[in-house]
């Protein structure tokens, strides 16, 4: 009997590299192989040593395969940073036989698609966001509506060409061919979103290492993202200087022992910090270590609401936020996060899957869920992979299945 059949998705982020193995099992997902490993040649989502960053992505992908032992048939992976940027565009189209058929609708998304953009750009995803039919606005679903003139109102999800360029060369020299990139964001909102959070109007907050990724949903259709070129990474720097450790070791302390509020700490707690070198370890009261956790990340919080404002999308998120990556954890964050922005706040956790179920059920990996999620969502055999021929916009569908 020969390999099953997988798809190979690969999460490719600042601080780490996961990937996971998905294949389709009485129609639910199961995750057989999964691959979690230090990232490197890589800042702030965008490559800076080709080579480091190959061999990262090649390290985890082998240990997916190791435990998956499936043939991968497709290849999905996620691109984030702050070269991440939208615009919107309008495409229009005559009707020919005087109602709305699929066929038009693909034509004036690709009309509005077919925008100019910057030389230095590429698509990423092309996102409805509403339709006209004769000047009536708002219709979202406008397939068997009768009229004469369809219009389409879309949002570009773009990112720069160079760094999209120098990404795919590192799976390129592993001879693996990716099939779709996805904006990080985009696919963590797949992965911990609820359709009623999406109708009603929500934010999503993805503290990665390096960016964080802002993602609002309203009416069931992503209406902005945004990217702060500032995540984990920063808790862990200024812990390192503030506790004088190494970076390592602050790492270590921020999961293990981090707290961001410094009323959920007691007086007389202590931590014990490793001395950097050859010096020894000390130990410190734990309320410093909250105080330096809790500047940082009000600033943060600060930035994310700068972000909000500048979209003036905060009366349209009636659902409230929620957080998800790798710091979402951190003890206090959820208050401050709530009290700061006015706005419910929940930690999003990526659906229990089949078979690696613990392993994956965290935060950290919703980005590499969503992906999974977002691949088998496109139900695109092999033989039609094959048959593509077009160009990058071909190979990037949006979540309608119109692209």
């Amino acid at each position: 009997m020969g390999k099953r059949e997988g798809v190979l998705v690969v999460d490719v982020g600042t601080t780490k590299i996961c990937a996971l193995i998905g294949e389709e099992r009485e129609g639910k997902i199961w995750v057989t192989g999964m691959g979690v490993v230090p990232s490197r040649g890589l800042k702030r989502g965008t490559v800076i040593n080709i080579e480091e960053a190959t061999e990262s992505i090649r390290e985890a992908v082998e240990q997916a395969q190791n435990q998956a032992e499936a043939k991968i048939e497709s290849v999905y992976t996620s691109i984030a940073g702050s070269h991440i940027k939208t615009r919107t565009s309008m495409g229009v189209v005559a009707l020919r036989e005087n109602q709305v058929t699929p066929e038009d609708v693909e034509n004036v998304i690709n009309a509005a698609a077919s925008v100019k953009i910057p030389a230095d750009r590429e698509i990423l995803h092309i996102i409805p966001q509403e339709f006209i039919i004769d000047n009536q606005r708002g219709i979202l679903h406008p397939i068997g509506m009768t009229g004469m003139r369809l219009e389409a109102q879309v949002q570009l999800i773009t990112c720069n060409s160079s760094s999209l360029k120098n990404f795919l060369k590192c799976f390129e020299n592993l001879g693996l061919n990716v099939d779709r990139v996805v904006f990080q964001g985009f696919a963590s909102a797949e992965a911990v979103l609820t359709s009623e959070e999406k109708e009603l109007g929500v934010v999503l907050v993805d503290f990665g290492g390096g960016t964080t990724d802002i993602v609002v949903y309203w009416d069931n259709v992503l209406r902005h993202v945004a990217s702060i070129p500032v995540g984990g990474e920063l808790l862990t720097n200024d812990l390192a200087v503030g506790l004088r450790t190494s970076r390592k070791e602050a790492e270590k302390i921020k999961i293990e022992k981090g707290v961001c509020l410094r009323e959920l700490v007691k007086e007389e707690e202590e931590i014990e910090v490793p001395g950097i070198g050859t010096r020894p370890s000390k130990k410190i009261s734990k309320r410093l270590l909250a105080e330096i956790l809790e500047m940082r990340v009000r600033e943060l919080i600060e930035l994310i609401e700068n972000e909000l404002d500048k979209l003036e999308v905060k009366s349209r998120v009636s659902s409230g936020l929620v957080l998800t990556g790798g710091s979402s954890l951190l003890p206090g964050l959820v208050y401050l996060t709530d009290q700061i922005l006015d706005l419910p706040t929940r930690i999003g956790f990526p659906p229990k899957l089949g078979g690696l179920t613990e392993e994956i059920y965290n935060p950290q990996y919703a980005t590499a869920v969503g992906i999974l999620l977002y691949a088998f969502s496109q139900k695109e055999s092999p033989r039609e992979r094959k048959e593509k021929k077009s160009g990058f916009l071909d190979k990037i569908k949006s979540f309608f299945g119109l692209k």
